[in-house]
């Protein structure tokens, strides 16, 4: 199904689910729509949130548009990227206090890395192709979160201690996601 908001069309999916409260996820620049069981006025609940709606679809396409603008590395291997981010957690849990368990490399789908309760640090391999600034954030922000867990005012707090400009690098991540997330 299809929506217009301001000059935006929009496509969205409705997911009936054992939920207690409705949401939205905008997801390949889709709203999915996650309703409680025989939850049926959805169209009353976009209307409710078609500011956020717009916002977050603005940004998407702004963000997607300045990709064009940008570079991929394609020359870095994937041991050299494996060293690189090695050195990198050795350096940043090091500077931080902070015990990393162990590192694993994998392809994702929605992400630029992860962390577990168990303190093992996961980073997708789509990374190698970004600028070794960019790689250098994501692995400090995976490192953060063995002191937070969750995205919070504490953890933005504890990366802003390094990043007092991270949003800027949360934009480029976003940036550098549309040219990557096809590869490999």
């Amino acid at each position: 199904m299809k929506i217009k908001i301001q000059d935006i069309e929009v496509e969205y999916h409705i997911f009936h689910r054992e939920v207690k409260y409705a949401r939205l996820e905008i997801k390949n620049e889709e709203i999915n729509l996650i309703l409680p069981l025989g939850f049926n006025d959805h169209p009353k609940l976009i209307k409710k949130h078609k500011k956020w709606i717009y916002q977050k679809i603005s940004r998407i396409n702004r963000l997607k548009k300045e990709s064009d603008n940008r570079e991929l590395n394609l020359t870095r291997s994937i041991p050299e990227f494996r060293q690189l981010v090695k050195t990198m957690v050795d350096e940043i849990s090091g500077e931080m206090g902070l015990s990393v368990n162990g590192i694993t490399f994998r392809k994702m789908k929605t992400r630029w890395g992860s962390c577990s309760s168990r303190g093992n640090v996961n980073i997708n391999t789509r990374l190698k192709y970004l600028p070794e600034c960019l790689v250098k954030y994501v692995v400090h922000h995976e490192v953060c979160h063995l002191e937070v867990r969750k995205h919070n005012r504490k953890y933005w707090d504890l990366v802003s201690l390094t990043y007092p400009d991270y949003k800027t690098y949360e934009d480029e991540l976003a940036i550098y996601w549309f040219l990557v997330k096809d590869l490999d």
